[in-house]
């Protein structure tokens, strides 16, 4: 799913957040755990961290620093987290995970709440669109910093 979405055969909630040589970041797709919850990866395919070039492991540090504070400001998170996991996908990919004010500040609660069947945090593709754009805005921001 991942190489499809990178190479345009599915389309995000929001459509591509950014994009550059090396790297793709949207919002997830559907189902959708929690509004804002975005997907950083390779645009070539790559199964292993190690396996990332010089140039995509210089670029990763910056971009997931600019898009965790976009994150912040644009949706109110207090944390964002990064993180790698997922066995279902042969792509490497790095999940922005924000963490709202009415969420426990534990985040493997976090994560176990998202993952249940009764997350109370699930939205549908159109709130996914609008964090994702505004997400979007906040990075493009001229007096963005870091």
């Amino acid at each position: 799913m991942a190489c499809d979405a990178t190479e345009g055969r599915l389309r995000p909630p929001g459509g591509v957040i950014f994009a550059d040589e090396h790297w793709v970041l949207e919002h997830s797709l559907s189902p959708i755990l929690l509004r804002g919850w975005l997907i950083l990866k390779p645009r070539r395919h790559v199964e292993h961290i190690a396996e990332l070039t010089a140039t995509e492991t210089a670029t990763l540090g910056d971009l997931l620093a600019r898009a965790s504070a976009a994150m912040k400001a644009a949706l109110n998170a207090q944390r964002v987290y990064v993180c790698s996991f997922g066995e279902s996908v042969d792509h490497v990919h790095f999940y922005l995970v924000p963490r709202y004010p009415t969420m426990p500040q534990d985040g493997v609660d976090v994560i176990n709440m998202m993952f249940s069947a009764t997350s109370p945090w699930a939205c549908d593709d159109e709130e996914a669109a609008v964090a994702a754009e505004q997400v979007r805005t906040k990075m493009f921001e001229p007096t963005a910093t870091i």
